[in-house]
């Protein structure tokens, strides 16, 4: 899977938790996708949950768009 998907599977957080956070910004069908990883997301979308994953988790230090998606070489 992703590690988003990790993320949120050790904090036994669902998809509806990141959209509560932004709701109509940010879709259930989005989250999925980049939880999957199987297709692509834009730059928007991919900060938008970071940023929710943030304010839902609160961690000492605040994850990073490139440690959520990783842009491999």
């Amino acid at each position: 899977m992703t590690i988003l998907n990790d993320i949120l599977e050790q904090a036994g957080l669902k998809n509806h938790a990141l959209v509560e956070v932004f709701p109509g910004t940010l879709s259930h069908k989005t989250v999925q996708k980049a939880r999957l990883g199987t297709r692509p997301i834009s730059k928007k979308a991919e900060q938008k949950i970071v940023d929710a994953l943030n304010k839902v988790l609160l961690p000492d230090v605040p994850y990073s768009k490139q440690d959520v998606f990783p842009k491999e070489l």
